[in-house]
């Protein structure tokens, strides 16, 4: 619902600047003078694509950061049957933030359409767009290799608590057997 009142929004601003570029050219403006509030405005728009690009790479550090430290925790025995995401929140709040980027990468592509559709092209905003999306899909696939480091390591640490379980319960039943076997060699 957010993105459909932005894209409203930025339509509105698009078409605003579009008057006032055939205004300024009916009033006698050179052309470069005349297109020059689209093109603030694709470069406004330009600059916030940067800024969520770099935001978006500290976001890919983090997650290579996580999945390191999941690697490291496999590798140590304690840590190797420790639970890391039991209740599964972890993968929904990673899930959701994926969902979230992939909504912000949709939106950067519609207002990059939209600047197309008032006929004003800029390589600054479509190489904004470019890298905004090589953003989004990296952090993606890091946040999904990160998912399933979680979950292989989850599956190992409970299949070594159900190991550890099952080898406490035989101990338990061989000594109940020997006590057993024991009690009926004294009394006979």
């Amino acid at each position: 619902m957010r993105n459909h009142s932005l894209s409203g929004n930025i339509v509105s601003v698009l078409r605003r600047c579009k008057s006032l570029e055939a205004a300024m050219r009916k009033a006698g403006f050179p052309a470069f003078l005349a297109c020059l509030p689209v093109s603030l405005l694709a470069l406004q728009y330009a600059l916030i694509l940067r800024e969520k690009a770099a935001s978006i790479r500290r976001i890919s550090g983090r997650i290579h950061g996580w999945l390191s430290t999941v690697s490291e925790l496999s590798a140590h025995e304690r840590g190797r049957s420790e639970f890391i995401d039991l209740d599964r929140k972890m993968r929904a709040d990673i899930e959701g933030a994926c969902d979230s980027m992939r909504n912000l990468r949709d939106l950067c592509v519609e207002i990059c359409a939209m600047f197309s559709a008032v006929g004003h092209e800029s390589g600054l905003l479509q190489r904004g767009r470019d890298r905004f999306e090589e953003q989004v899909r990296e952090a993606c696939r890091l946040s999904q290799s990160l998912l399933d480091a979680v979950d292989a390591h989850d599956r190992r640490a409970l299949a070594i608590r159900q190991q550890e379980h099952a080898m406490q319960q035989a101990a338990a039943a061989s000594g109940t057997a020997h006590a057993a076997r024991s009690g009926a060699v004294l009394d006979a």
